[in-house]
């Protein structure tokens, strides 16, 4: 009897030996699964953080790019209308120098443009600057989306 009952301990021993190495690597399965679920729970708020930033990114974009698209197109309006006019420093050097002087020598001759020429001149810079906007907006993107929000 005293045989069969160590047969019977020396099994049992073997048994928790085994269910113990399995519950030992089962341990470091889930310390390896929690190191995932860890990382990808970071990557996700990193995103989500991100998603967020371009999505404040485009709105003030967007919101600065339609006031000065507003502002640029009352000034057009406004000089094609006449109610503002563009006007640039002009001489005449062949009627000043057969004029007598009237006492406005010090006062600088201006010339005022036609309106339509007046509203193509304009719309020069306001080209220029919209491109600028679409620039910074472009390099903001780049600098939150592709090389993350810590860099800005």
């Amino acid at each position: 009897m005293n045989r069969y009952l160590l047969i019977a301990l020396a099994a049992c021993a073997v048994a928790i030996a085994l269910g113990w190495s399995h519950i030992k690597g089962q341990a470091k399965d889930l310390a390896i699964a929690t190191d995932r679920i860890n990382t990808f729970t970071a990557a996700a708020e990193s995103r989500r953080n991100t998603q967020k930033l371009l999505a404040q990114l485009d709105t003030e974009h967007t919101k600065a790019l339609t006031d000065a698209q507003a502002q640029n197109k009352a000034l057009l309006a406004r000089i094609g209308t006449g109610a503002q006019r563009l006007s640039v420093p002009a001489r005449c050097p062949a009627v000043g120098a057969t004029s007598a002087a009237t006492g406005l020598d010090d006062a600088e001759t201006r010339a005022e443009l036609d309106p339509a020429a007046a509203q193509r001149i304009i719309a020069i810079p306001n080209d220029g600057d919209d491109a600028i906007r679409t620039l910074t907006a472009l390099q903001d993107w780049v600098t939150t989306a592709c090389l993350g929000a810590n860099n800005r």
